[in-house]
């Protein structure tokens, strides 16, 4: 009885020798782990804010090319009417009517493709003949078309966005000489919507023209005037996708009047997002506002949580394992040396 009790307080000092090196061993691989983690962990989120800065610069770009590339489309068109000796000399005379039959197969044309706006303004800056609106003429653009009024001072065509009565639009404008004789100007404007369609299409992300009323020079106004969008301050989003999403973005401030462009991460319901903002340039070259893109990132958030999960589980299960192999050696190192 007193061999068995004796043994058994001999035991006592090696248990708690292969505890306590488990346990240091343990605690000092779980620290390394955790490091190991912390580290891993920084490196993934570098991986996703470059993927998701890589991805947001490239909508960005696509967004310019298509705003160019409907400017372009517009402007051809507007130069190509100008150039017409026939429609020289009926702006000259003022004849509606021979305008309308001159260019009439050719707005007819460019509706199918989506231009809405079509028309010719006198030398004097009174609207001749609108295309699309034929029983509106005659108004003054002095004050309300600056592109009109650009290209009749420079002589020179004018192209990008102008913010007009109708709307905003991105527009083309080519001056219209009758020998060297200035006669007036002839311009096509396309809508801002199917060119924020056609970005969504190539990039899925959602696209919306905000406008700063104070930087465009506009009058507080409300969403029923003119057409205009809800307001968030001095910003509305006067064209988008989803206007629904944007104006939420507008409320909460995640998009803000910026004159650089900015990516940041967003939380949606979607999961994971970026929101995109950069500044709004119209013809002359002046800021009106921000370009906005929102795009969902749910592959980021699920592989990322997946990822840590494992990992994390990976570090407990190790470190539990090393206290285990690490208490029974030096058990039996102990147990030998008392041998």
């Amino acid at each position: 009885m007193s061999m068995s009790v004796t043994s058994e307080v001999s035991q006592r000092p090696r248990l708690l020798t292969g505890f306590r090196v488990g346990l240091i061993t343990a605690l000092v691989l779980s620290l390394v782990f955790g490091a190991m983690i912390a580290i891993t962990f920084s490196m993934q989120n570098e991986v996703i804010a470059h993927d998701r800065d890589d991805q947001m610069g490239a909508i960005s770009q696509a967004i310019t090319a298509a705003l160019d590339q409907a400017g372009r489309f517009a402007l051809t068109q507007a130069e190509t009417t100008a150039r017409h000796a026939a429609v020289a000399r009926a702006l000259a005379a003022g004849d509606r009517a021979a305008l309308s039959e001159l260019a009439g197969g050719t707005y007819a044309y460019l509706k199918t493709q989506g231009v809405p706006v079509f028309g010719f303004h006198a030398a004097d800056m009174t609207y001749l003949l609108r295309l699309h609106l034929p029983d509106k003429f005659g108004d003054d653009l002095t004050k309300i078309r600056p592109m009109v009024l650009a290209a009749n001072k420079t002589g020179r065509s004018q192209v990008g966005l102008e913010i007009g009565i109708a709307g905003t639009f991105v527009r083309g404008i080519a001056v219209v000489r009758d020998g060297d004789r200035f006669v007036g100007t002839v311009e096509t404007g396309l809508n801002l919507e199917p060119i924020l369609e056609q970005v969504k299409a190539l990039t899925n992300a959602d696209i919306a023209v905000v406008l700063s009323q104070s930087l465009a020079d506009l009058p507080p106004r409300g969403a029923s005037q003119n057409g205009a969008g809800e307001t968030f301050g001095d910003l509305m989003a006067l064209a988008s996708t989803d206007t629904q999403l944007f104006n939420g973005l507008l409320r909460d401030g995640a998009i803000r009047l910026t004159r650089t462009r900015d990516v940041s991460a967003h939380q949606l319901q979607g999961g994971s997002a970026a929101v995109l903002v950069q500044p709004l340039i119209d013809f002359s070259g002046r800021m009106i506002g921000n370009i906005a893109a929102v795009k969902t990132f749910p592959a980021h958030g699920a592989a990322l949580q997946r990822t840590r999960t494992e990992l994390i589980a990976a570090a407990m299960i190790g470190a539990i394992l090393a206290f285990v192999v690490f208490s029974v050696l030096a058990r039996m190192i102990a147990m030998r040396g008392q041998s």
